[in-house]
């Protein structure tokens, strides 16, 4: 009788570790892994008191051998032994979600209540993420970051588990018989884990929630449906549609005067007027150089142009995409390349002041180019690492430092930060600074505020209601500032702010010279930029996996060891590739390179077999209300899994996997308990 009981205790035991796994798979991963492991340790300990194996064959025993083994043999071989071991001890101790959400349900209603309790955690999440999106959004973060917030979890795995929410809900709204009730509150839960799903903006997590729920209809041949939702997905990739414009305007009596507007042929990123000259960069198409409309000269650049700053005399510094910067000189036959270099490390930004140019690197500090004539004439900062931005007069260099959201003000000699004069913790975790005549500006995410340099201290002098700032002009007796939104406010001697106009759209840049300015639009698609070959990302992905191959080719058979692939790129990229990315941000291209050819093939198998089992599974419930539901959103979330995986490693990301095999164990549950019944 005390065996029965002390049974039934840890029975209630296991069902508290799993709810409370369930309840965290989309929020926390640390308190998910202790419901995990707090399940997994229970039920062995009823084991040990009941001697009931509750453990049974799924089909995978054979393919999680062999994944297992492919690991064990990239170890063994690696030169990085230790860290493989260790991810492969990860790997290894994460395939039990499987069978320990499999044994933990003894009956079709556990099934539902685990899956009820996942799916209305996970809404509950989603509505968290869209305030957080909102406050994302009024901070103008989406244009500043071009990304999701990311309060749980990093962005790219927030879309992700959002994603499988967005899908499972899809299909019990296609295929379960209900009432009216209980469909609406499926249809309201479906369109808040949209909604949070899009406020992600992460573009696999899209890709994959697009091809689960084309896979769902596809499955249930709701053919009407299909081509509406497939016309859905060609209208949106077609407006608005990607454009290129530059307009003029005219200052006068502190109004804004629309002059005129030209298209260009690419895409203008940055634009800067110097003598009445316009320098376009052009993210397509190079440099161009226009006077009065008329197209002077174009340069065509290795890879995407997204700067353009006048530097001294006759030499400007035109920056691309993939962190290299080119040296041009205007001559009388017109701009021509000098040379060509790069900060030693990831950079985040870059200013020229004094002649000097200042390049902030995330990962490895300050470099400052003192001269376009001597490029060798430079100095680098390593101990100032995490500047988010810089700005220097002739005095004063002022940084703002993420990692401790400080802003800190250094003594400049020969254009050089020498000693650090004050600095002050500002709560914000993203800044942006500009120096002027003894003033320093920092945008944080609510205000613009200003401070003064008074007696060898930062203090704090007004604060004004302006979000997101790209630029600030200085004329004298006043400020100008131009915002991401569009808006241009006027800031005059005494403080006093006005607004003085809005241009009606969010410009990529901005330049001034006299009364004249020059906006540049560039309207992007962002679900056409999926297959955009210039997108930044696109561009960034196709770099990785370009260097993977050139890992994988001298370590073709059992690859470099499942590790972090940080070092081992370092050793193969482009110099100009700043990042030293630690996966390939493709599962399959890292597959190859981290477990070889022999790898790559037995984890092939192994999902090959993950995707015919949910298959049967559903063929074999699709006539059951609920566990039909449940099999067809199984089968569409790893489909789901597997095309964003085609521009993310999510099979090594802890949560998503972790998702995975919850998913696979709960459908292989709802099969066990409902094939009993049928016997």
């Amino acid at each position: 009788m005390e065996k029965v009981k002390l049974i039934s205790i840890v029975d209630k035991i296991i069902l508290f570790f799993i709810v409370l796994f369930l309840v965290t798979l989309t929020n926390s991963i640390f308190v998910n892994q202790l419901g995990y492991y707090g399940a997994l340790l229970s039920i062995l300990i009823r084991f040990i008191i009941s001697k009931e194996n509750k453990f049974s064959k799924t089909g995978l025993e054979i393919p999680f051998i062999l994944f297992l083994l492919a690991e064990l043999i990239s170890s063994i071989l690696s030169d990085y032994s230790a860290q493989s071991f260790h991810n492969l001890l990860k790997r290894f101790l994460l395939i039990p979600i499987v069978y320990t959400i499999y044994v933990s349900v003894d009956n079709p209603q556990k099934a539902k209540l685990f899956f009820k309790v996942y799916i209305i955690a996970a809404v509950t999440t989603s509505i968290f993420y869209i305030a957080f999106a909102y406050e994302h959004f009024v901070s103008h973060l989406y244009q500043l970051a071009a990304r999701g917030p990311s309060p749980f979890q990093y962005v790219m795995t927030a879309g992700g588990l959002i994603s499988f929410s967005v899908v499972f809900l899809f299909a019990f709204l296609l295929n379960e018989k209900t009432k009216p009730i209980f469909k609406t509150l499926i249809l309201i839960a479906f369109f808040i884990s949209l909604l949070a799903l899009l406020s992600s903006y992460t573009r696999a997590a899209w890709m994959g929630t697009a091809a689960g729920l084309f896979f769902i209809l596809l499955i249930k041949r709701r053919w009407i449906v299909l081509t509406a939702f497939v016309g859905l997905i060609i209208l949106a990739a077609s407006f608005p549609k990607t454009e290129s414009k530059i307009f003029s305007f005219s200052l006068a009596d502190s109004k804004l005067n629309f002059v005129k507007e030209f298209r260009t042929d690419g895409r203008a990123y940055d634009v800067l007027l110097l003598n009445d000259t316009l320098f376009v960069a052009d993210y397509q198409d190079g440099l161009k150089i226009y006077s009065n409309e008329k197209l002077l000269q174009s340069i065509a650049t290795p890879s995407p142009a997204t700067g353009i700053k006048y530097w001294k005399e006759n030499y400007f510094a035109l920056w691309l995409v993939d962190s290299r910067i080119l040296l041009l000189e205007k001559t009388p036959e017109g701009m021509k390349k000098i040379d060509e270099f790069a900060s030693p490390g990831r950079s985040v930004f870059s200013v020229i002041r004094n002649d000097a140019f200042y390049i902030a690197d995330d990962d490895s500090g300050l470099t400052v180019f003192r001269n376009p004539k001597n490029l060798n004439d430079k100095f680098h900062f390593r101990e100032k690492k995490h500047l988010s931005s810089v700005d220097a007069d002739s005095n004063y260099l002022i940084a703002f430092y993420n990692n401790a959201r400080s802003l800190v003000l250094y003594q400049l000699k020969d254009k050089l930060p020498t000693k650090k004069i004050d600095s002050i913790i500002v709560e914000t975790a993203m800044g942006f600074v500009w120096i002027y005549n003894g003033n320093i500006f920092l945008q944080n995410l609510e205000q613009l505020q200003q401070y003064e340099i008074k007696n060898n201290k930062l203090t704090l002098v007004t604060s004004f209601d302006i979000r997101g700032t790209s630029n600030m002009i200085f004329e004298n007796e006043k400020i100008l500032v131009t915002t991401v939104d569009g808006d241009l406010f006027k800031i005059d001697a005494n403080n006093s702010l006005s607004k003085i106009a809005s241009v009606g759209f969010s410009p990529m840049s901005v330049t001034k010279e006299n009364d004249k300015f020059y906006f540049s639009l560039n309207k992007r698609n962002r679900i056409a930029s999926m297959i955009d070959p210039y997108h930044e990302t696109n561009l960034e992905r196709i770099n990785i996996w370009h260097t993977g191959f050139k890992i994988l080719k001298d370590h073709l058979v059992f690859g470099v060891g499942d590790i972090d692939l940080g070092k081992v790129y370092s050793e193969y990229k482009a110099y100009y590739l700043k990042e030293n990315f630690g996966h390939m941000h493709n599962n399959y291209v890292h597959l190859l390179v981290t477990l070889g050819l022999f790898g790559f093939a037995v984890v092939s198998f192994l999902l090959i077999k993950i995707f015919l089992i949910h298959i049967k599974i559903y063929n074999s419930v699709k006539e059951i209300p609920f566990a039909s539901s449940y099999a067809l959103g199984a089968l569409a979330s790893f489909v789901t899994f597997l095309v964003s995986g085609l521009a993310e490693w999510n099979f090594g990301d802890h949560e998503i996997i972790t998702m995975i095999w919850f998913i696979l164990g709960l459908n292989l549950a709802f099969y066990k308990q409902y094939t009993k019944t049928l016997e």
